[in-house]
């Protein structure tokens, strides 16, 4: 005789029965990622952080089901770098998620696609909150002294666009500029300008002007053969332009200055490694030279990277060159005769055309348009000018005066 069992068994049987199968039905299974890499096959999701990814490089996503693909599920998917958000635009087909960086990203940077919990799949499935961190080709990102305070940073990664600020060029302004390997060796990072046809017009170069403190940084690596260059200038001696000498010989960083009453004169920061200052035979606001032992050209440009560094502090009326983090030449207006209109400078300003003549010229001493020099030798068109030949990378321009110590810092930052 067969045993039936008690009715109230069966009853909680049957209702366990029927509260798993609920369960099964309202909790899907976990939406789970299957694999991350670049476009180009780069493990994104190993064991170790992949790193060299490329800079234009757009990043796979699989899951293990399909994709809820609507825009608002979507947006639980991000890109940051350095705590920024990369604009990026993200697609999904299927069970992959692909984001691409709208431009190219930053060079040596610790990347992070994040990806929250709410994201979902085409079933209802969460997915577990994940990071993944991968960094970028090229040298290390740096945080400079003083970062708040700095206008524009140019990286030149494979773009000419302005990492910090609001000065990035327009296409059509990018002239015949090619991308190369920078003083680190790695490829792509650096400018190339080939002294005929290269230049790179950065608008509204007035606003570098408009803080009274200024420092502007520059990596270079000049041509040895080239002889006679404008590295770059803003309106020429109307804001401010920096020049290698046709025999090698001296450095020299031009600003224009504000002073009392009004008016304004150009002057020159020139380096001629000598060691002449104002108590030897020197101008009178000469405070300090350093001695090469060779051409300052031969020393520190001619086919080998060099670091530039030219400040203006306005509380002092010091301008300051400093080459390889190293203070070079110093001048105190403070110092120039009782009558000279220089003691009275208040800091730098632009005193240029405003329509079209206020561009920042990377490879030559003023843009293209409504030229505020109007001689032959200062045309870009001109096939004989003294255009610049060479390299350059990581320009940084501050609205303060770095302190040595901060160029110190920069360039140790910087250096390879």
């Amino acid at each position: 005789m067969k045993k039936r069992l008690p009715l109230t068994i069966a009853l909680t049987a049957i209702m366990v029965a029927a509260i798993m199968e609920n369960c099964t039905k309202e909790t899907p299974n976990q939406f789970k990622i299957v694999s991350a890499t670049t476009d180009g096959g780069i493990d994104l999701n190993g064991s170790t952080q992949a790193t060299d990814v490329p800079l234009n490089a757009s990043v796979i996503v699989v899951f293990d089901h399909l994709v809820d693909t609507t825009q608002a599920n979507l947006s639980s998917i991000s890109l940051n770098a350095n705590n920024v958000v990369v604009p990026t635009t993200i697609t999904a087909s299927g069970s992959t998620v692909t984001i691409t960086p709208k431009t190219n990203l930053t060079e040596g940077t610790v990347e992070t696609l994040s990806i929250k919990s709410d994201l979902k799949g085409a079933n209802g499935a969460g997915t577990t909150a994940t990071d993944i961190s991968f960094k970028t080709h090229g040298h290390d990102y740096v945080v400079p002294p003083q970062a708040n305070n700095e206008i524009s940073y140019f990286s030149f990664s494979g773009n000419m666009n302005d990492q910090v600020g609001t000065h990035t060029p327009a296409a059509a302004a990018i002239k015949n500029l090619t991308y190369t390997k920078d003083r680190f060796g790695f490829d792509g990072t650096a400018g190339d300008f080939n002294g005929l046809t290269t230049l790179v017009e950065i608008p509204n170069g007035e606003q570098y002007l408009a803080n009274n403190n200024f420092t502007f940084s520059i990596w270079i690596n000049a041509n040895g053969s080239r002889n006679g260059q404008f590295v770059l200038g803003l309106g020429g001696w109307t804001g401010f332009y920096m020049e290698l000498a046709s025999d090698w010989k001296w450095l020299r960083f031009t600003n224009q200055f504000a002073e009392a009453g009004g008016v304004s004169s150009t002057e020159d920061n020139i380096y001629y490694g000598n060691g002449v200052t104002g108590s030897n035979g020197g101008w009178q606001g000469w405070t300090f030279q350093s001695t090469v032992p060779g051409t300052v050209g031969a020393t520190y440009f001619q086919d080998k990277w060099a670091h530039v560094v030219s400040t203006f502090d306005a509380s002092t009326r010091l301008a300051t060159l400093y080459i390889n983090g190293e203070m070079v030449k110093q001048q105190d207006f403070n110092l120039w005769s009782e009558t000279s209109p220089q003691r009275t400078i208040t800091g730098v300003t632009y005193t240029g055309n405003l329509t079209g003549g206020n561009v920042l010229a990377l490879g030559f001493i003023q843009g293209s348009q409504n030229r505020i020099i109007p001689d032959t030798w200062a045309d870009p068109a001109y096939p004989y000018g003294q255009r610049f030949q060479g390299q350059m990378d990581d320009i940084r321009i501050f609205k303060v005066a770095l302190t040595a110590t901060e160029v110190s810092t920069l360039y140790t930052a910087e250096k390879p």
